[in-house]
């Protein structure tokens, strides 16, 4: 008699750069912990030592899920990877969130494209495939990750991957194992795409995937989104990787978690 194989459980990390921002950075993983999230993710770590936040990490018992590299904020670009006067800026940064992803046990590294001109734009795009095909081979002699996400262009107008075609464009071309793709559902909202039509056409290069309610960027139940679909069509689809809860609270963090019974439903 055959048994049916069980779909893999849904599993959240908390964003605690945008999540119980109540709170200094490092008390942030034990009041995730206290909600019920296993993981977190942290967009920037890079304000505390990476000892400082790994023991705060274990200490609460949470996975840190993913990082991103710096974007340099003084450069006033969103990244630097596809810029080319920032070779070494961008250097620094990789080998920066390589030391703090060994330090806290973090697999996967989202690599920040940056913004270009369209008169720039075929020069950053080549300069952008080299620098992720860098980025790759610098993290994959310690079994670390390299992941590009597509921002919706009217949150960020000159952001050089807008869309899908482009960031899964980079990944063919890369012909690099340990670079993927980060979903998120509420770009996809913004670029005005069916979030489920998208995730399932992307699906065999996503490795980690993001969310948050669409306009607003809150939590789920706040927009548009349809969010019991979307949750179910990753229930569905085997994905058995994180799904970061990157969003700005309404309100207090601990009210905004009713979304969870939405993932439970699907």
């Amino acid at each position: 008699m055959q048994t049916e194989t069980p779909k893999p459980m849904l599993k959240f990390a908390a964003n605690i750069s945008t999540m119980f921002t109540e709170m200094p950075l490092l008390d942030r993983f034990a009041a995730a912990r206290d909600a019920g999230f296993e993981g977190v993710e942290i967009l920037f770590p890079y304000e505390e030592p990476a000892p400082k936040v790994a023991a705060a990490a274990t200490a609460a018992g949470v996975e840190v899920v993913l990082i991103n590299s710096s974007i340099a904020e003084g450069q006033g670009r969103p990244g630097l990877a596809c810029r080319p006067e920032l070779d070494t800026p961008f250097i620094e940064s990789i080998k920066q969130a390589r030391d703090y992803a060994l330090t806290l046990g973090v697999q996967q590294v989202n690599v920040l494209a940056g913004s270009c001109e369209p008169a720039e734009r075929e020069t950053c795009l080549a300069t952008l495939r080299d620098r992720l095909a860098l980025a790759a081979d610098e993290f994959s002699g310690d079994g670390l990750s390299v992941l590009i996400e597509p921002i919706n262009p009217t949150d960020r107008a000159d952001y050089i991957v807008p869309d899908f075609d482009t960031a899964m464009g980079l990944l063919k071309k890369s012909g690099r194992p340990n670079l993927g793709l980060q979903f998120d559902v509420y770009h996809a909202a913004m670029m005005g795409l069916d979030p489920v039509a998208a995730f399932e056409q992307t699906l065999r290069r996503i490795w980690h995937i993001q969310f948050s309610d669409m306009p607003g960027r809150h939590e789920p139940g706040t927009g548009k989104i349809d969010f019991p679909a979307v949750f179910a069509a990753i229930e569905r689809s085997g994905y058995d990787g994180w799904l970061g809860a990157e969003y700005h609270p309404s309100g207090k963090t601990l009210d905004s978690l009713e979304w969870r019974k939405l993932a439970s439903a699907a």
